[in-house]
């Protein structure tokens, strides 16, 4: 069984994010989260295959909380959900993510990313160009 936490700010986003999940991982346990900062007590209690978790676009908070997260449980692969996708996908890398993804990502796209990083590879959303 798949064992995903999830954890975002907006609950809309989460409810959509584990309808999505659930209709293409029906047998998967996902737990949501409100704040991402409980993620370390999440993380401790039981073991869990990935975590899928929002940024905060501008507040370089969020970005060490991801370090100290790898840093803490370095074999679990984390995605970032977030809609500053061209400011930072490359930072979310850095920062130790396995993923990054526009949370105007269609579905598929969403099951894809997961799917990436669940095989052990990462994902990155490729940005849009302007026209």
């Amino acid at each position: 069984m798949i064992r995903i936490l999830l954890a975002d700010d907006f609950t809309i986003i989460r409810k959509g994010v584990r309808q999505i999940l659930t209709q293409a991982y029906p047998h998967a346990e996902i737990e949501e989260l409100e704040e991402g900062e409980e993620w370390a007590d999440k993380l401790r209690a039981s073991p869990w295959d990935m975590v899928i978790s929002d940024m905060p676009g501008q507040e370089t908070r969020g970005w060490e909380a991801l370090e100290q997260i790898r840093q803490q449980f370095p074999d679990i692969p984390v995605l970032i959900l977030s809609v500053y996708k061209e400011q930072h996908h490359y930072q979310a890398l850095e920062s130790g993510a396995a993923g990054f993804l526009g949370r105007d990502a269609a579905p598929d796209e969403l099951i894809w990313a997961v799917g990436q990083i669940l095989a052990g590879k990462k994902y990155l959303t490729v940005p849009a160009k302007e026209n």
